[in-house]
């Protein structure tokens, strides 16, 4: 701590002092000068550049100590220094340095010392101090020669640097650069510059007061600072402050006794201690007393700090405590005695009592520190005393050196600053819950892919304890923000070992929090993005369906929704793997909603577990069935009859042979083409009742129609006789049946006797399914693509034009202007020629170009009609 060294000022220094009120003390008092030069540096690079030239300063004395002076790396070093250093003096028209606290400043860029990450200035800085060098000015017009003579005159010089005091050394420096000539480089040199009257007087003040001490001796050693003696001259600082706040405006004379008044309490060394501290922190070029004082009383307590943390007499835990107390003395000597004390308050225990600024400080302490002794800091137990911007400085410093070995240091540093959660102490837990929610994006930078599994356990496991509800809520926030990073970058193992954490404990009042933090973190957002990766296009992660079945009532609710969207069909075969795999519970649920009134829920729950379950399906149909519409009907029966449900196509018939008088009768005849399909034969009584016309209920043309196709696909043989009666019968002189029936059962008499027509027929009715077909409907009937498309109109509500380009007896192709969807039911009229084929369709597909539709209704004319048309087609 180089302020408390016992210097004394020379005659002449005095004299000067006092004839204009302001003493050049010790080292010269420079300022901000030419200012408008920082702005050839505004982009940045002018920081770089001075670092890179005082680099180069530094391996250039560093090689003089090494290698003799005709060395090739002496003269390769000069080169490279002298180049670096001639540039940057000419671009900031001259280069001044100044030595501050090891570390190196130059006024004319900031009053900040320059960067210094890898501690390679702060060697420098040392040298400089030891040499007695406290200002370097480098001027535009010097050469390399005295470049070179400086660097030798250095060297000389720390070997010298016990030899004389710190005066000495600088009257040294003065004799041998005029000895050798060097004019462009100059040592300690004085500079005129402005200093505020107030502060000139207090300074000549000083000189007077303090300036000749009996016990003062000039080679006396540095002393080793203590907080009785800072602490005495922060009293004085502050005892200073209401002088000079009210010394404005004042004569110097006026402002000298002012000043004196409040220096008579003070103890002679305490006031040769302050004298020191200013001459190493010397007012700046127009700087304003109050400020000063600020200024000054902080580069004090920092040179304290520094001396103290260094020398291990204080511990990290130890620093906040120290700043705290020395502002304490600052503000009870100020006069401070709270917001509402009629007492006078001196501007700077205004400063001192705003704990924002002593929390500044705080911060300003740590990140100045030099990074090996931060470093070891960081590693330690005791890195939760480390104020959380310092914390944040260091690991992005880490972070963006680009090498793995500096990211892995950050990694270790922030899970050691994670483990503090485990200390018994409630106020370090409190700052560590604190420091881990503020670092949350130092956290993701440090770990782009997959956070660790230590982070969340030592967070959950303290949440699970800890009683104080302000730390229990920074933890909260810490893991909220980890599952919602677990899920965007699709760590579910992660978001489930959070999950199961706050999950285990007991639901007791206590245990309220982690459970509301539990839903939270699946929240709806991120729920949506739990069930879109669990239907993407790829493997199924085995965490995600351990993860939907926390709440399968929302995550039905959301396939709901999804199968609503036009990209429905794509999702479905993802939403049935995903049901399968989580089973039970989420299929039961689904099978409930079977019996519910809302329409898309029921509609939602028939497509799901058809593609999922279709046995669940089958098994609720019968209780299900009566109440729902007929589209809902239709729905359950087409999905239940889709190929891809081939296994359960024996137990569907049965089910349907059952309730087909529960069923609408546009949804009946697809059931009867199903038995038919599936050679259900316990259906044949109730098929053969339904094609004599004799059943009770269905006594609909077409629906007996399909029971005659049904008997000619089951080749019933008992079913011969009736055939023949349908087809043959006469009432008098017409016959019994329509034409339409009548020649749909020659039809199945041909298909079950093999009669010379039946090669036709079976053309017409018996399709051959081609490899690769996916249908929502096997198809029953061959397809015959026309060469003209037919003419039609889509009656309704909004009639609208199409053509048929494909047709058969179940169904046909249509192109129409108007948006179809699937499930929807139109009436259809086409046109063949002078014909004219009318009948009722549902869409089952939609392409591209057009939409497939099946015949659920038609009159038996219109069946005859399109019977010959559909032959006509075969034969051409």
């Amino acid at each position: 701590m180089n302020f408390f060294r016992q210097t004394k000022p020379d005659d002449a220094t005095r004299k000067s002092a006092s004839a204009s009120g302001a003493g050049s003390l010790g080292p010269p008092l420079h300022g901000i000068t030419e200012i408008p030069l920082r702005t050839a540096f505004a982009s940045g690079t002018g920081i770089h550049e001075v670092h890179s030239a005082l680099r180069e300063l530094a391996i250039l004395l560093h090689h003089k100590r090494l290698y003799h002076h005709t060395h090739p790396k002496n003269q390769e070093s000069l080169d490279h220094a002298y180049n670096h250093l001639q540039q940057l003096a000419q671009n900031m028209n001259g280069l001044e340095i100044r030595v501050e606290r090891d570390a190196i400043v130059v006024p004319k860029l900031s009053e900040a010392p320059v960067p210094d990450p890898k501690g390679e200035l702060r060697h420098l800085a040392i040298d400089f101090q030891l040499a007695g060098i406290q200002t370097l000015v480098i001027l535009r017009q010097f050469h390399v020669g005295e470049l070179d003579t400086l660097a030798e005159l250095l060297r000389a010089s720390l070997l010298k640097s016990d030899e004389s005091s710190k005066n000495q050394r600088g009257a040294w420096w003065t004799a041998k650069l005029l000895e050798f000539g060097v004019e462009g480089i100059q040592v300690n040199a004085q500079t005129d510059r402005r200093v505020d009257t107030v502060l000139a007087s207090l300074i000549a003040a000083l000189v007077a007061f303090g300036g000749s001490t009996p016990n003062e001796n000039a080679d006396a050693p540095i002393l080793a600072p203590t907080s009785d003696s800072l602490s005495a001259v922060l009293r004085l600082i502050a005892r200073l402050t209401p002088p000079l706040e009210s010394a404005r405006g004042l004569s110097p004379e006026e402002a000298a006794r002012s000043i004196h008044a409040a220096l008579a309490e003070a103890n002679r060394e305490t006031v040769h201690l302050l004298l020191s501290a200013i001459s190493q922190h010397a007012p700046k070029e127009a700087e304003a007393p109050q400020p000063y004082l600020v200024r000054l009383s902080e580069e004090a307590i920092f040179e304290f700090l520094n001396s103290e943390f260094s020398g291990g007499t204080l511990g990290p835990q130890d620093i906040r405590k120290q700043l705290r107390s020395f502002g304490e003395v600052l503000v009870s000597s100020g006069g401070y005695t709270g917001p509402h004390s009629s007492q006078h308050l001196s501007s700077l225990a205004q400063v001192w009592a705003d704990e924002k600024h002593r929390e500044k400080l705080l911060d300003r302490f740590w990140m100045a520190l030099p990074p090996r002794e931060k470093s070891q800091t960081l590693r330690g137990p005791d890195v939760w005393c480390v104020p959380v911007p310092a914390i944040r400085a260091a690991l992005s410093q880490l972070a963006d050196a680009g090498a793995d070995a500096p990211r892995r240091e950050a990694r270790n540093i922030l899970l050691n600053y994670t483990r503090r959660l485990e200390m018994p102490d409630a106020q370090v837990r409190r700052s560590v819950a604190v420091g881990l929610s503020e670092l949350s994006a130092v956290v993701e930078s440090l770990w782009p892919n997959q956070l660790p599994e230590e982070l969340s356990r030592c967070a959950l496991k303290t949440l699970e304890q800890e009683t104080a509800p302000d730390t229990a809520a920074m933890l909260s926030a810490f893991l909220e923000m980890f599952g919602r990073v677990a899920v965007t970058r699709g760590d579910f193992a992660g978001l489930e070992n959070i999950l199961t954490g706050l999950e285990r404990v007991p639901r007791e009042p206590r245990y309220e929090h982690m459970h509301a933090l539990a839903q939270r973190l699946i929240a709806q957002d991120r729920w949506h993005l739990l069930v879109e990766a669990a239907l993407a296009n790829r493997a199924l992660d085995p965490t995600l369906p351990r993860l939907l079945v926390r709440d399968p009532e929302r995550l039905l609710d959301r396939l709901t929704t999804l199968l609503s969207e036009p990209r429905a069909a794509e999702l479905l075969p993802a939403m049935a793997r995903l049901l399968r795999t989580i089973g039970v519970p989420v299929l039961n649920l689904l099978e409930t909603r079977l019996y519910e009134a809302r329409k898309q829920r029921v509609s939602a729950a028939i497509k799901l577990l058809a593609a999922a379950d279709p046995e669940r399906l089958l098994r609720g149909l019968p209780r299900a069935l009566a109440s729902w519409e007929w589209n809902l009907q239709d729905l359950a029966v087409s999905e239940l009859s889709r190929p891809a449900n081939a296994t359960s196509a024996r137990s569907a018939a049965l089910v349907f042979s059952t309730l087909l008088t529960e069923a609408n009768a546009l949804v009946v005849p697809m059931m009867i083409d199903h038995i038919g399909l599936a050679q259900e034969t316990s259906a044949i009584p109730e098929l053969m009742q339904i094609a004599s016309g004799a059943h009770e209920q269905w006594k609909d043309q077409f629906v007996r129609i399909k029971a005659i196709e049904a008997l000619a696909r089951m080749r019933v043989s008992e079913a011969v006789d009736l055939l023949l009666q349908l087809s043959q019968k006469r009432d008098g002189l017409v016959y019994a049946e329509p034409s339409g029936l009548r020649t749909v059962a020659s039809d199945a008499l041909a298909l079950m006797e093999n009669r010379p027509a039946a090669a036709q027929v079976r053309a017409a009715y018996e399709y051959a399914p081609q490899a690769g077909g996916n249908f929502n409907v096997p198809r029953r009937y061959s397809r015959v693509p026309l060469e003209s498309p037919l003419r039609a109109q889509i009656e309704g509500g909004q009639p609208a034009m199409a053509r048929v380009k494909t047709i058969s007896l179940g169904g046909a192709y249509l192109e129409s202007v108007k948006k179809l969807n699937v499930g929807d039911t139109i009436r259809l009229e086409v046109r063949s020629g002078l014909r004219k084929i009318h009948f009722t369709a549902v869409v089952r597909n939609s392409g591209p170009d057009g939409n497939g539709v099946e015949i659920v209704h038609m009159q038996g004319d219109d069946r005859d009609k399109l019977r010959k048309l559909v032959q006509r087609g075969l034969k051409a």
